[in-house]
């Protein structure tokens, strides 16, 4: 394929995913004083852990299938139909073993955790497992469309469960669990039945081969994605057990503003995991996985650096009450989630290539440095160590990755800039950190936008380009 339809694909792709994703972490954005007002910081902080807890368990006790669905149903050597139907095997199998864990420490009181916290945790998995499967599987077959109308009911009923049931019945805490699972059920059932998924059910051939194919490329990946949570979440644990969980309560929300850039990377992210094995190239002859690199990590740099710049201003609109004190710990997350999408462009290279052991090792190293790091620096200096901590952790993945990318694929990028825009980056988030005032950032937001005036000028041209085709 010519590098210019690699580009309009990958365009196309990524628009419609701004529709499916962009719309329902927006709306999650703007549901943030909503949760600031009606929930206390102790509430916020023991639901976070449940809700943390889950994005740990999903990739572990479903042995990371959602990975091998798209990968499997991309591969021209086997059928799409037989990959869901082992997805939907594993989950299944998964659910029951959840379930049956949970009744044991419900009936035992091993753990003091409340029964609809356990629900909750147990509704959250399973439909959680689902969404991620049903979302690759449709990936796959090229019905992005599909979700991103899902993506949107999701959004929607999301919205308007949390209003109904926190403002209209009040119902606290409870009502917040209920909504928090509500669209993402919703958006289940339709992907379910508007992708058509039983009649590919049916027609499966349920071939043990691809079942044993498929475990020997996700199982390894378990680790990465133990590597992630350690890196996103075992923060959370050791703040709350140091500092409480009113401290991890006023950290979970600080998470909030850099969610704005991640919602931006993970709508490119999506595209790119299919463009990254569709048009894999380890000799990359047409430039095209070298320029989309740069032009990503430019856009990804300038961002983190646009939102760190008004971080008090949106903090002020989020945040009630105790909360506000959260901006303090946003620059060093923000700069986190900038390296977090880098690491994750790579990864989609590895994952490409079948080379799922490196994925995994770069991640679980990082996450033994970030878990170091925050046994040394939250006693010392709470959730600021924490912060810093993840940032390091998902640089750590950054760097080791692109050194080891260089036995998978020629990547042409300069890397000379892409180390100076970092730095940059860094003395602005100290900046930031240290003074509430924007004017202390000024310098380093325009010496960035100077760095990379050149890819600015190519990337809107390209844009350009697209929208009259």
């Amino acid at each position: 394929m010519e590098k210019s339809n690699k580009i309009k694909n990958l365009s196309q792709n990524a628009l419609l995913f701004t529709i499916s994703g962009f719309g329902t972490r927006i709306i999650s954005f703007f549901l943030v004083p909503l949760y600031t007002y009606v929930l206390s910081t102790d509430e916020f902080g023991s639901v976070d852990l449940v809700t943390t807890t889950v994005q740990l368990l999903i990739p572990v006790l479903t042995i990371n299938i959602q990975d091998a669905v798209l990968r499997f149903s991309l591969d021209k050597n086997y059928k799409a139909e037989d990959a869901i139907c082992v997805g939907f095997k594993i989950i299944g199998a998964s659910s029951a073993l959840l379930g049956v864990i949970l009744f044991g420490l419900d009936y035992s009181g091993i753990i003091p955790l409340e029964s609809n916290y356990m629900f909750f945790l147990y509704l959250s998995f399973t439909s959680g497992a689902l969404n991620n499967n049903l979302s690759m599987y449709l990936k796959a077959k090229d019905h992005v469309k599909t979700l991103a109308v899902w993506g949107i009911t999701n959004t929607a009923v999301t919205c308007l469960v949390n209003l109904l049931l926190l403002l209209g019945m009040h119902l606290g805490i409870n009502g917040y669990m209920i909504a928090y699972v509500s669209g993402t059920i919703v958006a289940d059932v339709g992907m379910f039945l508007s992708g058509n998924i039983m009649k590919d059910l049916k027609s499966s051939k349920r071939s043990d081969e691809i079942a044993r194919e498929m475990v020997k490329y996700s199982a390894p990946l378990i680790a990465n994605s133990l590597g992630w949570w350690i890196n996103n979440a075992s923060d959370r644990y050791i703040l709350t057990y140091f500092c409480g969980a009113a401290v991890n309560g006023i950290y979970a929300v600080s998470y909030k503003i850099p969610s704005i850039l991640s919602a931006l990377q993970s709508i490119f992210y999506n595209a790119w995991s299919i463009s990254s094995i569709t048009e894999f190239d380890e000799n990359d002859e047409d430039g095209f996985i070298g320029e989309t690199y740069t032009a990503y990590s430019s856009a990804s740099f300038l961002a983190c650096s646009l939102i760190m710049l008004f971080n008090i201003t949106i903090a002020h609109i989020l945040y009630s009450k105790n909360f506000f004190v959260a901006w303090k710990y946003v620059p060093f997350l923000l700069l986190g989630t900038a390296f977090n999408g880098l690491g994750l462009f790579n990864g989609c290279i590895f994952a490409a290539a079948k080379k799922t052991k490196e994925i995994s090792i770069t991640t679980v190293v990082s996450a033994l440095i970030n878990t170091a790091l925050n046994f040394i620096l939250i006693p010392l200096v709470g959730a600021y160590g924490a912060a810093f901590a993840t940032m390091i952790g998902y640089f750590s993945i950054w760097l080791m990755r692109t050194l080891r990318l260089k036995s998978v694929i020629r990547m042409n990028v300069n890397w000379k800039k892409q180390v100076l825009m970092m730095i940059v980056l860094l003395m602005q988030c100290i900046a930031a950190s240290a003074n509430e005032s924007f004017l202390y950032q000024l310098p380093f937001v325009l010496l960035l936008f100077v760095i990379q005036r050149k890819t600015i000028l190519i990337i809107f041209d390209k844009l350009v380009l697209l929208l009259k085709r």
